[in-house]
């Protein structure tokens, strides 16, 4: 790889981790919203939004991993790091409500 594809490539990657972190910091401020407008009597509602964000951690941190791997590595191309980004199936779940 000469200078300028290593450029390239931390700029797209710049741009992707910004992209991810401002997809998932929404999505939470969203569902965070609608947390505090639901009664504390609703507990079956409260336990289920909190199963999906226990999903939303989980995936968030297994995002964030790749993104330093992907650091670490500088052989790792952009598109395998976006195929193994699991905002996608966050994005499917909210498409699918």
């Amino acid at each position: 790889m000469n200078k300028s594809q290593i450029t390239q490539t931390a700029t797209e990657a710049e741009e992707l981790y910004k992209i991810v972190m401002n997809l998932y910091w929404t999505y939470l401020n969203t569902l965070e919203t609608y947390v505090q407008n639901i009664p504390e009597t609703e507990t079956g509602i409260l336990n289920e939004l909190n199963k999906e964000m226990q999903e939303v951690q989980s995936a968030l941190e297994h995002d964030i991993g790749v993104f330093e791997k992907a650091i670490q590595s500088d052989t790792e191309g952009l598109h395998q790091l976006k195929d193994k980004l699991k905002i996608d199936s966050i994005y499917e779940n909210l498409k699918n409500k």
